[in-house]
């Protein structure tokens, strides 16, 4: 039987993406613990939710497809 290579492996990638999901998490909640954020925080913090509902919906996709296989 061959490996698979971690790029194409599933679980992989969903531990990968799991785990960057938290950090995104973690980083918005601690951007909106501030009492203040200046222009360029309140952009970062939209372009991190960005980010992690796009992680969110990779993960998504990719447990979809595991179900199905």
């Amino acid at each position: 039987m061959q490996k698979m290579s971690r790029k194409f492996d599933p679980q992989f990638q969903m531990d990968r993406l799991e785990k960057r999901h938290m950090a995104l998490k973690e980083q918005i909640s601690q951007l909106d613990g501030q009492r203040y954020l200046s222009v360029t925080e309140q952009l970062f913090l939209h372009e991190l939710k960005k980010e992690r509902l796009a992680t969110k919906d990779l993960l998504f996709g990719l447990r979809t497809r595991s179900i199905r296989d």
